[in-house]
């Protein structure tokens, strides 16, 4: 078993059946006992692989697959994104469906892949999409908050991409993203703000204060109003709450009107917000 174990970690956690015919015997009495278990055809790791064994696994099935989705997020962009399933685009189709996988026949545009160590792994760009159908909007503001992806980049994606199911979904939720939100909740802010006939506000806005620059969920210079779009996601710990408490601090000292929106608030009572933020900016109802 410990040469199984050594084979193992030499070959990165997979092991090929073709490339050991030698011992194939070895193989299938490991096979039996539970100490191998086979990932794909004729691939094998040891039991309960994790999504970086899948993906070399199925690197080694289809060669010249294309890694996207979840795993091409947590390889390029994305550390701790949610993975279920490794996504996988092939050219040919695969026959047959395989735990923990999922195989897309389509050709994906040399410009929207990336390789890395030998890998094809889809671009930030691509990734997003590939996201959208599971995640929703998330997707993309993960992707603009994270900084891995503007805006351009992502209709770029969208239009070499064109033809695939979900694309309507994906082209809603572009358009509804042309502010550029780094949440949901601030993707239905825009919204408000849009359906109101509102102007003037910009989102992600820098503002300096003696030397240090602060990003201002949307602001409207002209009337030097700040509204931050509170989420308890972003507040779970007393530093990042008093880190926020400061930075509205500096910002009233300054002479910007600073707006906590409660997150929840946007979508539970929309009247009441919009009321505080034309208040705030000398405008009557």
């Amino acid at each position: 078993m410990e040469r199984f174990e050594e084979l193992l970690r030499s070959e990165n956690g997979v092991l090929v059946r073709r490339d050991h015919r030698a011992i194939a015997n070895q193989l299938d009495h490991c096979l039996r006992r539970g100490r191998l278990c086979p990932v794909l055809p004729g691939i094998y790791s040891a039991p309960d692989p994790e999504w970086e064994v899948r993906v070399r696994a199925a690197q080694a099935f289809r060669p010249g697959c294309v890694v996207g989705g979840a795993a091409a997020a947590r390889l390029l962009w994305w550390p701790d994104c949610p993975i279920d399933t490794v996504n996988l685009a092939v050219r040919h189709q695969v026959k047959g469906s395989y735990q923990g996988f999922s195989f897309e026949q389509r050709r994906v545009p040399l410009e929207l892949v990336v390789d890395e160590a030998g890998m094809r792994i889809a671009s930030p760009a691509l990734s997003v999409l590939d996201l959208i159908p599971a995640m929703g909007g998330e997707a993309i503001d993960q992707g603009l908050r994270r900084g891995a992806v503007k805006l351009p980049q992502l209709w770029r994606a969208f239009r070499l991409t064109s033809g695939r199911a979900h694309n309507r979904l994906r082209r809603q939720l572009l358009d509804d993203s042309r502010d550029e939100p780094w949440s949901e909740a601030e993707r239905g802010t825009h919204r408000l703000l849009r359906s109101a006939g509102l102007t003037g506000w910009h989102t992600n806005f820098p503002i300096t204060i003696h030397g240090v620059t602060y990003l201002v969920d949307i602001a409207f210079p002209a009337q030097r109003v700040v509204i931050e779009i509170d989420g308890w996601e972003f507040h779970r710990t007393r530093a990042a709450f008093t880190k926020d408490r400061w930075r509205y601090a500096r910002l009233g000292a300054a002479n910007w009107t600073v707006l906590p929106i409660p997150a929840v608030s946007v979508t539970d009572d929309p009247d009441d917000v919009l009321e505080l933020i034309r208040e705030a900016l000398g405008q009557p109802r």
